[in-house]
């Protein structure tokens, strides 16, 4: 069982990785990750689901921007260990 776990969070830390480079699509790993109920992997979906628009008039600001991106690159370190 923990093996499975170990090897969920793997991927879904990968995945996570690809999202952000634009090498996945949101909606694939929504489709792969959403339900997993693995509590790491629900930090993972709950941040790339409420990503802020950066800049303009309805974006965040650089630092709020800054701050989001430093979570969510911690969140997927966390799954790699």
């Amino acid at each position: 069982m923990e093996a499975d776990i170990r090897s969920l969070r793997r991927e879904a830390a990968a995945a996570g990785r690809a999202v952000m480079a634009n090498a996945l699509s949101y909606d694939e790993f929504m489709g792969r990750f959403a339900d997993s109920g693995d509590d790491l992997v629900s930090d993972l979906v709950y941040l790339l689901e409420h990503e802020p628009q950066s800049g303009g008039f309805l974006g965040v600001n650089e630092g709020d921007w800054a701050q989001y991106q430093s979570q969510l690159t911690e969140t997927i370190a966390v799954l790699e260990t």
